[in-house]
């Protein structure tokens, strides 16, 4: 079967469109296929991010909105940080999306939107292409030498390649974007309270121009509840957690799932790399993916241009990918998963006592601890010089379910 493309990219979301632009950029031929009609026509995410990483990507400052005060509220407590010097922002998740593909499409790369990948071709057990329908139902076998399956959750491609099983386990979100006036755009929010986020949190993130999205996200293994309505009474009662929702006008609302079992076991195989939610590479404490997400495809397009040099597109040719990425990422993702356990079975009065830690831990530390990013000479420092927390840590946040290792 011939060649039509280098690397056949599934997806056009973070991951597939930085892994796009790294092919291309290396002379490589890269082809994405979007099964949406446009890249980002539908926003699956709420946009929390660091400064850092939308620097670290030449991410244009008119595409994210800096945050100076982060708010922990649970029932009773709440934990106040703010940073002269913001490391947090929210982005325009359409309009980085976007960016990334025009930047994708410059660096050489081919993207093509309503078209959907919906089988990977074999040949000998080793992936070689997908098959393809387009908007129009038409169907075509398109080959490559590597695919990417950055197709997010669903991992359909990486489970029909026997790469991994797929998930079971998913954090479930609903948001809504309003024009909020009366809203602060320098504070986000972060709600813990099970009468509101059962096995989850709710969030207010501003981002520019009077707008705000306000969202709740549950787990779907602990409970079975629709965030949707979950949403609509925190909404209702966004006043009650210091939120002015007051003339405010509703505009879009978003769904998405993000997994949350933990990295599969492999995110190789012959012909083939998972990268971004196709991998289960979010930190799973607050459920940011983006970051991590383009992190993984440049790593994956790093590789592929190194394996299509040397003609080779065995496991063991993309191995280097995995572990590059489990090597920087794999132990902080592991904790997260953990972390993501113990919060889920939380109920308000242990919400109390973490928001409680929470407000005694320094203020450069919560963002990263939120990333599941845990610096942890810093971490222990910090825990030895609070001798009178060391019970609580270990009843309330320490100390790990033996479920969760599993």
């Amino acid at each position: 079967m011939p060649t039509d493309t280098d690397v056949l990219v599934v997806g056009g979301g973070p991951a597939g469109l930085v892994a796009a632009e790294t092919v291309a950029a290396a002379g490589r031929r890269a082809v994405v296929v979007e099964r949406e009609a446009a890249i980002a026509e539908t926003v699956r995410t709420s946009g929390g991010m660091s400064i850092q990483a939308m620097r670290d990507f030449a991410i244009p400052e008119r595409l994210w909105h800096p945050i100076s005060v982060l708010r922990v509220s649970s029932r009773g407590e709440t934990a106040a940080f703010e940073y002269p010097e913001p490391l947090m922002c929210v982005i325009d998740v359409r309009g980085v999306y976007r960016f990334l593909a025009e930047r994708a499409e410059a660096a050489g790369a081919e993207i093509r939107t309503g078209v959907h990948a919906y089988e990977p071709i074999l040949q000998g057990g080793r992936v070689a292409g997908c098959r393809l329908r387009t908007a129009a139902g038409a169907h075509e076998e398109h080959a490559a030498s590597i695919v990417v399956d950055a197709a997010g959750y669903r991992a359909s491609i990486s489970k029909a390649a026997g790469l991994h099983p797929g998930f079971t386990r998913f954090g479930v979100g609903a948001e809504v974007e309003f024009e909020a006036p009366a809203c602060s755009q320098s504070e986000a929010v972060l709600i813990v309270s099970n009468g509101y986020a059962p096995a989850g949190y709710a969030w207010v993130f501003p981002w520019g121009g009077n707008r705000v999205r306000v969202g709740v996200g549950v787990h779907h293994a602990d409970v079975r509840s629709d965030p949707k309505e979950h949403l609509e009474d925190f909404i209702r009662d966004a006043s009650e957690w210091g939120v002015d929702l007051s003339d405010a006008v509703r505009g879009e609302l978003h769904f998405g799932l993000v997994p949350t079992d933990g990295m599969p076991g492999r995110l190789v195989g012959d012909g083939i790399m998972a990268v971004g939610d196709a991998a289960c590479q979010a930190t799973l404490v607050v459920g940011e993916g983006i970051r991590l997400a383009m992190t993984a495809g440049a790593m994956a397009g790093r590789v592929a241009v190194e394996a299509l040099g040397a003609g080779r597109f065995d496991r063991g040719a993309l191995a280097p990918y995995e572990r590059e990425f489990r090597k920087r990422y794999g132990l902080d993702l592991r904790i997260g998963r953990i972390m993501n356990g113990r919060l889920s079975a939380t109920d308000d009065a242990e919400w109390d006592a973490k928001v409680r830690i929470l407000r005694s831990v320094p203020k450069g530390l919560v963002p990263p601890l939120l990333q599941s990013e845990l610096p942890f000479f810093k971490l222990v420092r910090w825990v030895i010089a609070k001798p009178r927390l060391w019970r609580v840590l270990v009843r309330y946040g320490l100390r790990p379910r033996l479920s969760s290792l599993g």
